[in-house]
C-alpha cells in the first residue's frame, strides 16, 4: 500500500514530464524514498525488456559517479544516498530497480585487459595477501568488471546491460567492450579496459560461463563473422580459451591469476595484431570510414561529412528526392543555424558488408539521439543501404547512400 501511495504521488508531481526536466535531487530522494516509484517512473511507457533496462540504465550511468573500489559494504540506499559507487555497487543499485519493474536479471563478472598500470600491480599483490586469491582478479593488465544480463523474452536470450558504461543490447555491449574504432561509453574510465577476456554469469548460485559467447563468437559478429579470417584471430582464440578457466579459478579463490602475468600480456599483443590486421584490410578501411562519419554528424563537423561521399555521390534521404553531388549534400547536412536541437549519438551498425574489387556494398540500422532546445532526448532508428566505391588513393567513399526510418 506504501508503495502505492508513493507511485500515484509521484507521478502526480511528476506528470508527464521527462526525466531529463526533473530536479536531479528530487529524483535522488524519490529513488531513496520509493525505489518502485523511482523505477517505475523512468521506465514509463516501455514495452519491452529491453527498453526498460535502458531507460534505468541510461538514468543511473548520466547521474551517478564511477567512484574507486574502497572495499565497503553498503546498501542500496547507502550507494543512493552517495550518488555514485564502483561498478559493482552501480550494478547492484541497478538489479534493484530492475526488480521492481519485473525484469529478470543476472550477475556478470568479467575480467578484462587493460592499460598496463604498475600501481595496481602493486596494490593487487598487498589485496592478495590481504585477502587471497580471489583479489587477484586485478593485476598489472588486467582488471575486473561487474555487470548485468536481463532476460530478453522476445528473443530467449541474456542480454548485456551495464550501469557504470550507460550501454544496454548486444551488438551496443559488443562493439563498447570489443570495438576496433570509436567506442560508446558514459564511463569516462572505460576507455583504459580493451576487451574481456573472461565473462561468468552467476545464476543459482553457480558460474556460467560466457566468455565464448562474448569474447569469441560476438566479438566475431560484431565484424560480420570477418575477424576469423585474419591470421591473429587463432592466436586470439587460443589464449582466450587457455586463460578463461584460470579467471574462473582465481574468482573462485583456488588460484593466483597474477601468474599468468605473461600470458595476459601475450593476449594483449593478440588483439593489438588482430585491430592492425583488420584495420589494413578494404573491410577494415570501410568500417572505419563508417564510425568517421558518425563522429562527424556528432561534432557537427560537415566538410568531414561531405568529403565522406565521391564528387558525384548521391543521397536518398527518408521522404525526400534525390540529391546529388557535394554542394546538395552540403546544404541538407548543414544543420538550421536557428535550430537548438543537436545530434549527440549517432551509430551505424553494418548487417553485410561485400567487397566487390572497386565496388562494396553495405545495408544494416543505424541509431541516434537529438537532444531537443527544452532539454529532452529525442531517440530515432532506421535502416539504410550504402554503395561505396574505391579511389586511386584507396580510399573508399560513399557513392550511393539509402536510408529510412523505422
Amino acid at each position: 500500500m506504501k508503495k502505492t501511495f508513493f507511485l500515484l504521488i509521484a507521478f502526480a508531481i511528476l506528470g508527464k514530464t521527462s526525466a531529463q526536466q526533473i530536479p536531479l535531487d528530487s529524483l535522488y530522494k524519490l529513488a531513496i524514498t520509493d525505489l518502485s516509484a523511482f523505477s517505475n517512473y523512468l521506465v514509463g511507457d516501455a514495452n519491452s525488456e529491453q527498453e526498460k533496462a535502458e531507460r534505468i540504465i541510461d538514468w543511473l550511468a548520466r547521474n551517478f559517479d564511477w567512484t574507486a573500489t574502497d572495499y565497503q559494504d553498503r546498501t542500496v540506499n547507502e550507494i543512493l544516498e552517495r550518488k555514485g559507487g564502483n561498478c559493482a555497487e552501480l550494478a547492484r543499485v541497478a538489479a534493484a530497480s530492475f526488480e521492481e519493474v519485473n525484469l529478470k536479471m543476472r550477475r556478470v563478472r568479467e575480467i578484462n585487459l587493460h592499460i598496463k598500470t604498475e600501481r595496481r600491480q602493486w596494490t593487487a599483490e598487498a589485496k592478495v595477501k590481504e585477502l587471497g586469491n580471489r583479489a587477484s582478479v586485478f593485476g598489472l593488465q588486467h582488471n575486473d568488471h561487474v555487470w548485468l544480463e536481463i532476460y530478453d523474452s522476445a528473443s530467449d536470450t541474456w542480454v548485456p546491460a551495464d550501469p557504470s558504461l550507460g550501454v544496454v543490447g548486444y551488438r551496443s555491449w559488443l562493439s563498447a567492450r570489443y570495438g576496433f574504432g570509436n567506442r560508446f561509453s558514459l564511463d569516462p574510465t572505460s576507455t583504459d579496459m580493451i576487451a574481456p577476456f573472461a565473462v561468468f554469469a552467476m545464476q543459482d548460485g553457480e558460474y556460467v560461463d560466457r566468455t565464448s559467447y562474448y569474447a569469441l563468437e560476438g566479438f566475431n559478429d560484431l565484424y560480420q563473422g570477418q575477424l576469423e579470417q585474419y591470421p591473429a584471430w587463432s592466436d586470439w582464440k587460443k589464449r582466450i580459451l587457455q586463460l578463461s578457466p584460470s579467471a574462473l579459478s582465481a574468482f573462485k579463490g583456488e588460484d593466483n591469476l597474477h601468474r599468468k602475468t605473461t600470458s595476459i600480456a601475450a593476449l594483449v599483443d593478440a588483439y593489438k595484431e588482430l585491430k592492425q590486421q583488420f584495420l589494413a584490410s578494404d573491410f577494415g578501411r570501410i568500417h572505419t570510414n563508417i564510425e568517421a562519419f558518425s563522429a562527424a554528424l556528432i561534432q557537427q563537423d560537415i566538410t568531414t561529412v561531405v568529403q565522406a561521399y565521391t564528387q558525384d555521390g548521391k543521397i536518398f534521404p527518408t521522404r525526400g528526392p534525390i540529391l546529388e553531388g557535394h554542394p546538395a549534400i552540403q546544404k541538407y547536412w548543414t544543420p538550421n543555424p536557428n535550430s537548438q536541437n543537436r545530434t549527440v549519438h549517432h551509430k551505424i551498425w553494418p548487417n553485410e558488408i561485400q567487397v566487390l574489387g572497386d565496388t562494396a556494398y553495405d545495408h544494416g540500422y543505424y541509431e541516434g539521439v537529438t537532444k531537443l532546445a527544452d532539454g529532452r532526448l529525442s531517440h530515432w532508428e532506421g535502416k539504410y543501404v550504402i554503395v561505396w566505391k574505391k579511389s586511386k588513393d584507396g580510399d573508399w567513399k560513399m557513392y550511393i547512400d539509402i536510408w529510412n526510418q523505422l
